[in-house]
C-alpha cells in the first residue's frame, strides 16, 4: 500500500530524504515510548559484542536501507527499483549460508527461484519490459538490497537474547544519528506548514505503518523464523501493490497478473514449515 501512497506526498509536498530523517526519528521516539511502557521492569546489560552487532543493525538495516533506497530511486526507475528489490530473499539466502551456516534445503532455494519468477514476470509484464536509464540508481537499489539482506541475518542472533521491541529502538536511535547529516537539509528545505491535509494523511500512514508496524513486526517474526523464510515473503510485495493499485484504480486486474500471484504464493509454500519440516 504505501507504494501507493507515498506517491499523494512525495516528492510533491515532502523531499524523500525529509521522509527518512523525520520517519527514522519519529519511530525512534514511538519505540522507546512503547518499550517504556509495554516493558517497564525488562533491563538488560548488553556485552561490548552485542553492542556492536546492534550498532551495525542500525546502520544497514535502517540507516544505509533508506538512504540508498530514496536516492536511488530518485535516479532510476519504479521499474528497475522493483525488479532489483526482489532478490533481496536471495542476498538472505546466499548470506545465511555463509556466515550462519544456515544452508537452505532444496525445496527452499527452489521456492526463491519460483517467487523470484513470479514477481520478475509480474513485474515485467506490468511495465512492457525492463529500461535502465541510470546505472548508479540501480547500483543504489541493489546496495539497499544487500543492505537489509545483511541486517535480517545480523540481527536474529539478538533476538534470541532480547526482546524485539528492545532491538527495535535501539537500531532506530543509531540510524537516526546516522542519517542526519545526509538528511538534515531536505527536512530543512521542506514547506511542512503548506503540505495539504491529504499529504498529512498519507504521511501519517509512512509513519505509522510503512515504518512503525513494518520495522517492528518484520524483526519480531525473526524470533521464530529463519532470515530465508521471512525474506521469502518479500516477494508478496509486487503483487499486493498491484491489488491495491487495482482497488483504488490505479491498475487493471488481468489473468496475467493472477497467474503470477499464483507463482509468487506457490514459491512463498516450498520455503515455509509445511515443506520443511526441521527449518524454520
Amino acid at each position: 500500500m504505501n507504494y501507493s501512497i507515498a506517491k499523494i506526498v512525495m516528492p510533491s509536498e515532502i523531499k524523500p530524504y525529509s521522509i527518512v530523517m523525520t520517519r527514522i526519528f519519529l519511530a525512534a521516539v514511538l519505540f522507546f515510548l512503547l518499550d517504556a511502557l509495554l516493558y517497564p521492569k525488562e533491563k538488560y546489560k548488553l556485552p561490548a559484542k552485542d553492542m556492536i552487532r546492534l550498532f551495525f543493525c542500525g546502520l544497514v538495516g535502517v540507516a544505509l536501507n533508506q538512504l540508498t533506497f530514496y536516492k536511488g530511486l530518485s535516479i532510476s526507475t519504479p521499474i528497475n527499483a522493483a525488479i532489483i528489490v526482489a532478490t533481496i530473499p536471495i542476498f538472505i539466502l546466499i548470506i545465511s549460508a555463509l556466515f550462519l551456516r544456515n544452508i537452505p534445503t532444496w525445496k527452499q532455494s527452489l521456492g526463491v527461484v519460483v517467487s523470484a519468477s513470479g514477481a520478475y514476470y509480474l513485474i515485467t509484464y506490468s511495465s512492457g519490459g525492463i529500461a535502465s536509464i541510470n546505472q548508479e540508481g540501480d547500483l543504489l537499489i541493489l546496495a539497499n538490497c544487500v543492505s537489509y539482506a545483511i541486517y535480517m541475518v545480523i540481527v536474529k542472533p539478538l533476538l534470541e537474547r532480547y526482546h524485539p521491541l528492545f532491538v527495535t529502538k535501539w537500531m532506530f536511535a543509531v540510524a537516526a544519528v546516522v542519517v542526519f547529516p545526509f538528511t538534515y537539509a531536505d527536512t530543512m528545505a521542506t514547506p511542512w506548514l503548506e503540505i495539504s491535509a491529504k499529504g498529512w494523511w498519507a504521511y501519517l500512514y509512512i509513519i505509522l505503518f510503512a515504518t512503525i508496524f513494518n520495522y517492528y513486526f518484520t524483526t519480531a517474526t525473526l524470533k521464530w523464523l529463519s532470515p530465508i523464510t521471512t525474506g521469502a515473503y518479500g516477494y508478496m510485495q509486487p503483487f499486493l501493490t498491484t491489488l491495491f493499485a487495482v482497488f483504488i484504480g490505479f491498475d487493471v486486474l488481468s489473468m496475467e497478473k493472477m497467474i503470477a500471484g499464483a507463482v509468487i504464493f506457490f514459491g512463498i509454500l516450498l520455503t515455509s514449515r509445511l515443506f520443511n519440516k526441521t527449518v524454520v
